[in-house]
């Protein structure tokens, strides 16, 4: 915990509960009767998820020092399996407000990205294993990237959002960022058994806890104009990934080579403005009330926010969520050719200054389909970290972890003539 008063990490921290829960795993460990695959494991909790025994400030001066009565559903679920809560992360006003005060492990004078920012930067500093996180565009996998870990959101709707402050209802994601796919597998996979949404056991019916890597045939490059906000050289990067790829045996395809990958692309263009009236719609309740009540304690992004929402009547939010569903199933029927869809995980390196958090351009797709999607830590620019975005298909989770470790550790072990490795993370 040494980097804590220069990273700013924690809202609350519990470093004696933890302690006594940590020695209490190790008494299990010795005696044979380890609770599941994660007791024992130190996590970090996102400062909008319920606590019983820690305050939930949302990261708003209007919750500040309030003590929920009980613990969010993945919170149990972390309890029950041996989980060692450090404390609480912080997070961004609400998880969509104005930016926290957590600094970038890589360079302190730069974001670790919104909204799980607490998260990913403890991770990526070493301080806990894992941390939960949510997403409602972009804030599990663009923290990821910026802060170099891992990122994982699943299927929306797989994770029980019990206990954790609404934005989007139907946006908002629990997931994890860890410092490693298989850590990410093993919480979520046990969140989901003991606090899955019983409508949606995306994770739930899996069969065990280790992800088998999984070779990758095809994978299709998910361009759009959002490319453009990366610059030269992180744009170079990503591209020489996808080259190394190629040569390994990957089937790497791109929209001008496939007419329904080019009319799906196309049809991304629209997701953000679509997923902004959407979220902002969604809104109204409760933020209306906390404008209403507490209005000069709310950051005016949140004003901006709930004006949008005011202007998108029924009609136009019922058309949005018939165009999710047709995108989504397009978006589906490439499944049957792909094994995965590949982009960048951010729009670039973490920015400089702590009030952007960075762009969600790249990032609102997964978000707004409901697909589940990783970033991993495979790009450097300058020392920088830099994530790829794999985005898989509804409910198919583990068959997309299983390919992302498969490109971590197994792809470039199959390459064919090796090739210029400058510019990537070994």
């Amino acid at each position: 915990m040494r980097a804590e008063p220069a990273l700013n990490v924690f809202a609350h921290l519990d470093l004696a509960n933890a302690r006594r829960l940590a020695d209490a795993s190790a008494q299990r460990y010795r005696a044979g009767t380890s609770l599941s695959p994660i007791d024992g494991m130190p996590i970090g909790i996102k400062d909008i998820i319920e606590t019983a025994d820690m305050p939930t400030a949302m990261g708003s001066e209007i919750y500040l020092g309030w003590q929920p009565r009980a613990d969010a559903a993945c919170v149990q679920a972390v309890r029950q399996g041996g989980g060692v809560p450090l404390g609480k992360t912080r997070s961004t006003e609400f998880a969509i407000g104005r930016a926290t005060t957590t600094c970038n492990p890589h360079d302190g004078d730069r974001t670790p990205g919104g909204s799980s920012s607490g998260t990913a930067a403890g991770v990526a500093s070493g301080m806990f294993s894992a941390g939960l996180g949510t997403q409602t565009q972009g804030s599990i996998v663009r923290p990821a990237s910026f802060c170099g870990v891992v990122g994982y959101k699943p299927t929306w709707g797989a994770l029980s959002l019990h206990g954790v402050h609404p934005v989007s209802a139907s946006h908002d994601h629990l997931g994890v960022i860890a410092d490693s796919l298989d850590s990410c597998w093993r919480l979520a996979w046990w969140i989901a058994q003991q606090a899955s949404n019983p409508l949606r056991a995306g994770l739930s019916g899996r069969p065990g806890t280790a992800l088998q890597p999984r070779p990758v045939h095809r994978l299709a490059v998910l361009r759009t104009c959002g490319y453009a906000e990366l610059d030269d050289a992180e744009l170079a990067v990503f591209e020489s990934k996808l080259e190394a790829w190629r040569a390994s045996g990957v089937d790497v395809v791109e929209p001008s080579q496939d007419a329904a990958l080019a009319i799906f692309c196309a049809e991304a263009e629209k997701m953000g403005e679509a997923s902004m009236d959407m979220v902002a719609h969604e809104m109204r309740w409760p933020y209306r009330s906390y404008v209403e009540r507490s209005g000069p304690l709310v950051s005016e992004k949140i004003h901006s926010l709930l004006r949008r929402g005011e202007a998108v009547d029924r009609h136009r939010y019922a058309q949005l969520l018939q165009t999710r569903l047709a995108l989504r199933e397009r978006a589906q029927a490439l499944g049957e050719t792909y094994d995965a869809f590949v982009l960048p995980a951010a729009s670039g390196v973490a920015p400089q200054g702590l009030d952007n958090t960075g762009s969600r351009t790249l990032l609102v797709y997964s978000s707004f389909l409901g697909l589940p999607a990783c970033s991993l830590p495979l790009l450097q620019i300058n020392s920088l970290p830099l994530g790829m975005q794999l985005m898989g298909f509804h409910n198919a989770d583990y068959r997309l972890l299983c390919h992302a470790q498969w490109l971590m550790h197994g792809a470039d072990a199959h390459r064919k003539p090796p090739g210029d490795r400058h510019g990537f993370v070994n």
